[in-house]
């Protein structure tokens, strides 16, 4: 993990910019205190983390009021990472399908799949990391983002012990089986 740019925010929370394996990511601590080390929350996100940072940062500083420590992973094939043109089709064919109310567990499948497989050990690379790191420490919860991806990491990651799933997306039913 490689920090690139530190930022204090008004209300004491500490906001860094990382690069994991060269996957941007970002932190938040809360203000320093003399206290025993916080615990994590990964924040999920659907993607492209510049255009999500005001909705991350207002959901760090809600955790940081807390007391935890929040980090977040861009996605792959979002934001500044390449793209992968299998992804960009399926994304394509789910937008048609919606719109045409076609069936969409075969397509749901070739968007959601693939994104689980790369991004969950990227996720739990970045947990190794981030409680290597002084001042943090587990349990470790997960809130937001693909909801896939947060059941996959729940089930195969015994350091997360709470996730809070919500929002719209699609869950093929090979996640949790």
């Amino acid at each position: 993990m490689d920090f690139t740019d530190l930022s204090l925010l008004d209300d004491g929370v500490v906001e860094r910019r990382f690069t994991l394996d060269g996957i941007p990511g970002l932190l938040w601590t809360p203000p320093a205190s003399a206290d025993a080390p916080v615990p994590l929350i990964l924040l999920g996100h659907p993607g492209g983390l510049e255009g999500m940072q005001p909705r991350l940062v207002q959901r760090a500083q809600s955790a940081a009021r807390s007391g935890f420590a929040s980090a977040t992973l861009e996605l792959p094939g979002s934001g500044d990472r390449p793209r992968i043109p299998d992804f960009e089709a399926a994304r394509a064919d789910l937008g048609r399908a919606m719109a045409q109310g076609d069936p969409l567990d075969a397509v749901v499948d070739r968007l959601v799949l693939p994104l689980v497989e790369r991004a969950a050990p990227e996720w739990q690379s970045l947990l190794d990391d981030v409680l290597a790191l002084p001042g943090i420490r587990g349990p470790v919860g997960i809130s937001g983002g693909f909801i896939s991806i947060g059941i996959r990491l729940a089930l195969v990651e015994p350091r997360i012990v709470a996730a809070s799933l919500y929002a719209g997306s699609f869950v093929p039913a090979s996640i949790v089986e």
